[in-house]
């Protein structure tokens, strides 16, 4: 009993209607793309303060920003259509997955249950202590901040947008606000994507004690 091994369970279960909120592996590799190109537009910013500026630094911030740009839009126009799309149709795909999940979870709680109740308890408490830790973080880090979703990227794009034929005269405290509000974007949404798992492993560490227990009393 682990927490890898009931990981690799869990990523092993179809993902059903829910699947259409996975992003597909071309925009993965298009979202590695916009990192590095967001990391090769501050470096002219960093260079011109250790040697003299050159026309060569625009024309590299010209190229890798909009690379920036593109290698992230294609994800943030999927994003808002498979919102619109949940919105739209969100009782047939509550419903959906559901009746799809319902037999997958029957099954972990099932495998959950066979292992000894002290070890069941002692995973459920570390899940516990982790998922206060986490929540704990992200609220010391963001306060509400982490509700705004994607915007902080489009905050981003409009404040290198309206200096785009003076990037190099950018004030520097909307450089550092445009580039640390896509660090914000991406360090939130990998903090709440582990709390949320810590959010499940808790619900089925106390389930499969549940069910245990029912069993135990039952005649």
């Amino acid at each position: 009993m682990s927490f890898t091994e009931l990981d690799r369970r869990l990523r092993e279960i179809p993902d059903g209607p829910s699947g259409i909120l996975n992003t597909p592996r071309i925009y993965r590799i298009a979202n590695w793309v916009g990192a590095v190109a967001a990391v090769l537009t501050l470096i002219p910013f960093l260079l011109v303060h250790v040697m003299a500026p050159g026309e060569w630094m625009i024309t590299w911030v010209q190229i890798s920003f909009p690379v920036f740009l593109l290698a992230l839009l294609p994800d943030i126009v999927r994003s808002y259509g498979v919102l619109g799309w949940t919105l739209w149709a969100w009782r047939a795909e509550l419903v959906g997955q559901l009746d799809h999940d319902l037999p997958q979870f029957r099954t972990i709680l099932t495998w959950l249950s066979e292992r000894p109740a002290v070890t069941l308890e002692e995973h459920q408490r570390v899940a516990r202590l982790a998922l206060s830790q986490m929540s704990a973080k992200i609220g010391m880090f963001t306060g509400g901040l982490e509700r705004l979703g994607v915007l902080p990227v489009l905050v981003s794009a409009y404040l290198f947008f309206r200096n785009w034929h003076e990037l190099m005269d950018m004030p520097y405290w909307q450089l550092i606000i445009g580039f640390g509000l896509i660090l914000f974007y991406f360090a939130m949404m990998v903090a709440n994507l582990k709390r949320i798992r810590l959010q499940l492993y808790e619900v089925l560490f106390t389930e499969a004690l549940a069910m245990k227990s029912r069993s135990a009393s039952s005649p």
